[in-house]
């Protein structure tokens, strides 16, 4: 039996980087970790807010290399010895831009490797060889992303792939790269409402957010920011299955009858909501065996494996409506510590 070695993650780090950009890679790495690493020297000998000082030097000095390259181009597209009898000369001034172009570009990287490092900082992972398919897709998808908050969801898949190979499809990083900040933001409203069916971060059962016994495509979650046209702007994306109202069996969260040894007992699967773990404990008499059928707005394969790198926001009114939801069908709404089954006495929640 072959036995799995690990390596640091960020080694690894660097062997994505360099199968997508090359030998700038490691160059590109390199001041992140002399940084990281003089600001554990500066800890241990002086303190948390020297080290701060340190960190803040060295962005105020890359933000001023990039602020310098922008004045420069600036300053080229519009110097006087670049008019010609009343003409401009474009020559000088379009190799500036291009060259901009790729300083903005390489700090794009940069600063998307960067995030990704932090993500993998103290792991370990198992020791395997980069997609070099994915990396050249991913590195040249990357390198125009400059909104801060769309680099930070970047560096998460990035950092999400050198933990977990193939957890992030090429489909997906074609969506990703033209998604818009405030669909982004739509979509991180809807994972926070999602009821997720998974045994682990590799794999889903499912992933919708529940209609609460009405139908997502006539506006019964219009209440909470999924109205039918944002729905409708979420599936162009490829994000949402077309038919909004689809189902699923949660039979298995309210539990699965045991044969003997084990009379009278129940194994239940736990799903996940808010990034917390929950099971359904029924609160009258029923059979263990009948599905029950959670209707609502389903995640595709790439939403779903986006929906891992998202940051939850509270959805409190949404909570307590699910709750209800479940309380009018029958059960209650039980939370329990872990997303590993367990077995249950029958109508009995957690032992």
């Amino acid at each position: 039996m072959d036995i799995e070695s690990f390596v640091p993650a960020f080694g690894k780090l660097v062997d994505y980087a360099a199968s997508g950009i090359g030998s700038v890679a490691g160059h590109m790495l390199a001041p992140w970790k002399a940084r990281q690493e003089a600001k554990a020297k500066v800890i241990a000998a002086e303190g948390e807010t020297e080290a701060q000082r340190i960190a803040a030097e060295g962005h105020a000095t890359t933000m001023q290399i990039l602020a310098n390259a922008q004045a420069n181009a600036r300053s080229m597209l519009v110097s006087p010895d670049s008019i010609i009898q009343g003409q401009l000369e474009f020559g000088a001034a379009i190799t500036q831009r291009i060259q901009f172009q790729e300083e903005k570009r390489q700090s794009n990287i940069g600063q998307v490797l960067t995030k990704a490092a932090l993500e993998l900082e103290g792991k370990e992972v198992a020791d395997h060889e980069p997609d070099h398919d994915w990396t050249a897709r991913f590195f040249n998808d990357v390198q125009d992303v400059s909104s801060e908050e769309m680099q930070q969801l970047w560096g998460k898949i990035l950092a999400g792939e050198v933990e977990r190979p193939g957890s992030t499809s090429l489909r997906t990083l074609s969506i990703l790269k033209n998604l818009d900040q405030p669909t982004a933001n739509t979509f991180q409203r809807l994972c926070s409402a999602c009821v997720l069916l998974k045994p682990d971060d590799a794999s889903f059962f499912d992933a919708r957010v529940p209609s609460l016994g009405g139908n997502a495509g006539e506006n019964v979650l219009g209440k909470y920011g999924f109205s039918f046209d944002v729905l409708n702007a979420l599936n162009e994306y490829g994000l949402i299955i077309s038919e909004y109202n689809s189902w699923c069996d949660l039979k298995m969260s309210i539990g699965i009858p045991i044969s003997a040894p084990y009379p009278g007992q129940v194994m239940r699967f736990p799903f996940t909501f808010q990034g917390r773990y929950w099971v359904l404990v029924p609160t009258t008499q029923r059979e263990t065996s009948p599905e029950f059928k959670l209707y609502g707005v389903a995640l595709t394969r790439s939403g779903r494996e986006m929906s891992r790198i998202v940051e939850l926001e509270p959805m409190e009114e949404y909570m307590q409506d699910l709750m209800t939801f479940f309380e009018s069908s029958g059960f209650q709404m039980t939370e329990v510590t872990s997303n590993q089954p367990g077995v249950f006495q029958v109508g009995n929640g957690p032992e």
